[in-house]
C-alpha cells in the first residue's frame, strides 16, 4: 500500500467515525426529545383529569367545593384555617412551565413550513390512516390550548383566593369566562386522550390491531366522560353566579 493510499484510508476512517458519532448524538437527542414529550404529556394529562375531578366537586354542592379548595390551599396547616392561596399560584406556575417544555418539544415535529403542510395534505388525501388523522387533531387542539391555557392559568394564578363556589361562578358566568373555558375544555380533553393513546402505542402498549382498536375505544370513552363532567361542572356554577 502506498503512502497516498494510507492517507486516503485514514481520512476515510476518520470521516466515517465522525459521521457515526454525529449520527449517535442526533439519535440520542431525538430519543431524549421523544421521551421528554411523552413524560410531560402524560403528567399534564393526569393533572388535567385530576383537576377536573376536583372542580367537579361543585356537583356535590358548594360546601364540597369549598372543602376541596381549602385542602388545595393547605388550610389544615394554617393556624387560622384560611390556608395559603399562593399554593395554587405555585401550582399554576408549575403547570405553565411543564406545558412550555411540552410545547417546545412538540414544535420540533409539527409541519410548520408551507411545503411540509402541502406534503401532509397530500398524504392525508391519498392515505386514510386513522392514527395520522388523530395526530392532526392533536396538533390542531394543541394550537388552541397554546392560545387559551395561558389566559386560564393567569386568571387562576393571579387570584387564587377567589376559587370557590361564588368566586368561580362570578368568573365563569358573571365575567363571561365560560367563552374561554368551553373551547379549552373540549380541546384539552381531546388532546390529552389522543396524547396518552399515542404514548401507549409508541412505547409498545398495543402491539396488534385488536389491542389498538380497544385502546381507541377507551380513548373515546375517556374523552366523552371528562367532557360531560366538565360541562356539567360549568353548569353547576350557575346557581352561585
Amino acid at each position: 500500500m502506498s503512502i497516498n493510499d494510507s492517507v486516503i484510508e485514514k481520512s476515510t476512517e476518520n470521516t466515517i467515525t465522525t459521521s457515526t458519532n454525529k449520527l449517535i448524538r442526533i439519535n440520542r437527542w431525538t430519543a431524549w426529545l421523544d421521551m421528554s414529550q411523552s413524560i410531560t404529556g402524560v403528567i399534564l394529562a393526569l393533572f388535567l383529569w385530576t383537576h377536573l375531578v376536583l372542580v367537579s366537586s361543585i356537583l356535590l354542592g358548594g360546601d364540597a367545593m369549598t372543602w376541596v379548595a381549602g385542602m388545595m390551599e393547605l388550610n389544615f396547616l394554617s393556624a387560622d384555617g384560611h390556608g395559603y392561596p399562593w399554593v395554587v399560584s405555585v401550582i399554576a406556575i408549575g403547570v405553565a412551565a411543564l406545558a412550555f417544555i411540552h410545547v417546545l418539544v412538540a414544535l420540533q415535529k409539527l409541519p410548520l413550513s408551507l411545503k411540509q403542510q402541502i406534503a401532509l395534505r397530500k398524504q392525508m388525501s391519498s392515505i386514510k390512516h386513522g392514527d395520522t388523522q388523530l395526530w392532526v387533531w392533536q396538533a390542531i387542539t394543541g394550537v388552541i390550548i397554546f392560545l387559551l391555557l395561558p389566559v386560564h392559568l393567569w386568571l387562576i394564578g393571579s387570584a387564587p383566593e377567589t376559587i370557590g363556589p361564588s368566586g368561580s361562578a362570578q368568573r365563569i358566568w358573571g365575567d363571561g369566562v365560560w367563552l374561554l373555558y368551553l373551547p379549552l375544555l373540549l380541546s384539552v380533553e381531546l388532546h390529552a386522550a389522543i396524547g396518552v393513546y399515542r404514548v401507549a402505542i409508541k412505547w409498545g402498549a398495543a402491539r396488534d390491531l385488536n389491542s389498538r382498536a380497544r385502546m381507541k375505544k377507551i380513548k373515546t370513552v375517556v374523552s366523552v366522560v371528562f367532557v360531560v363532567i366538565g360541562v356539567a361542572s360549568l353548569l353547576a356554577f350557575l346557581p352561585y353566579a
